[in-house]
């Protein structure tokens, strides 16, 4: 990288008193005048964190060597770039760069790790560390690989290489968590949060965010179903008036024509508001009692299983519309929407006028 400055280590103290003064870098490209201002971090003085301001841009990258000259051209010692362009000091804090430089004076492994610590949620690419470092690509994926094996880091892909750090993961499982309890809170009457509300409310690639949910649904700390997300001791209060709204509605539900009926049917029937409505059909869904199909048609769960239960007990590996119309005893204008259903939920797959049972 060609910066006019960049953070290094020495491997000699500076002179006492003197936290800066001028002399010469001497890379294995050419000699270049500069400043070498000490960071003055407690626990350094053997070894100082310096920034090096040079009279133009140098091509300097992560553990670069280059011998500290004086302006007379007498050697004083080594020192190894660390960060080339770093931030200055009024953006960075002294305990952060204390932190970093500490931390990319490790070696490669420590290094990738930091910078993917710094990309935060959006994690590290792979062409960044290409102006940063002089590692080859495979070097590089052979350290991110390790560093995932040793849970440091999750990789999200090769081609470029993306990696978060797992403490940047965590940091928003945790923050994921303490959303979906303050969530519950102030909608009490919801399933949940939609995947729309996650994505709005964490400013994350959407790769990470899904990742992230996944793993708290594999610990069991969430639940997703359908596109809804919610921890995983959540119910939806209801009162006895409610519960009992609630089974005349499933009732209805597995007793509605060919085991279909509308919200609007519903609603008509039971006398309910909307939000009433929405409260109860979510309850239902949450119970794992209802599946809402295509065109709004409302489905029983129960229903539903058997309807997949005799396909798939029905010896056949081909399904046409004529033959789920009489295996259902559905007309054609329910029976497109369940097909298209069953293919959502990989029970069927449309091939041509056909469909594979699966």
């Amino acid at each position: 990288m060609k910066a006019p400055a960049f953070d290094a280590v020495l491997d000699f103290p500076l002179k006492e008193g003197a936290a800066e003064f001028r002399g010469e870098a001497a890379f294995l490209g050419g000699t270049v005048p500069s400043w070498f201002l000490e960071y003055g971090i407690p626990g350094r003085k053997r070894t100082p964190f310096v920034r090096v301001i040079t009279e133009g841009p140098v091509d300097v990258r992560w553990a670069d060597p280059f011998e500290v000259r004086t302006a007379s051209g007498q050697a004083l010692g080594r020192g190894k770039c660390l960060f080339p362009g770093a931030p200055s000091s009024q953006e960075w804090k002294p305990a952060k760069r204390k932190a970093v430089l500490a931390r990319l004076e490790l070696g490669e492994k420590d290094m990738i790790l930091a910078l993917a610590d710094l990309g935060g949620l959006k994690g590290l690419n792979g062409e960044d560390l290409e102006p940063f470092c002089r590692l080859t690509r495979s070097r590089i994926e052979s350290s991110a690989r390790a560093l995932e094996e040793e849970g440091r880091v999750r990789i999200l892909g090769f081609t470029p290489l993306r990696l978060v750090s797992q403490s940047c993961l965590d940091f928003l499982r945790g923050r994921i968590v303490s959303f979906l309890v303050q969530f519950h809170k102030g909608h009490p009457s919801q399933r949940g949060a939609p995947m729309e509300k996650l994505e709005k409310k964490f400013e994350a690639p959407k790769t990470v965010l899904v990742l992230a949910l996944r793993l708290l649904a594999k610990e069991g700390r969430a639940v997703e179903d359908a596109g809804i997300f919610r921890l995983p001791d959540f119910r939806i209060p209801l009162s006895i008036p409610d519960e009992e709204t609630l089974a005349t509605l499933e009732a209805m539900v597995l007793s509605g024509e060919i085991g279909t009926v509308t919200l609007d049917e519903i609603r008509d029937k039971l006398k309910l508001t909307e939000g009433t409505l929405q409260t109860l059909m979510a309850v239902l869904a949450e119970r794992k009692k209802i599946v809402q199909g295509i065109d709004g048609f409302i489905l029983h769960q129960r229903w539903l299983d058997e309807i997949i239960a005799k396909i798939r007990a029905s010896g056949k590996r081909e399904l046409t519309v004529a033959d789920f119309k009489a295996m259902t005893r559905l007309s054609r204008k329910y029976s497109i929407p369940l097909l298209e259903l069953l293919d959502s939920m990989g029970v069927t797959r449309r091939k041509g006028s056909v469909r594979d049972i699966l």
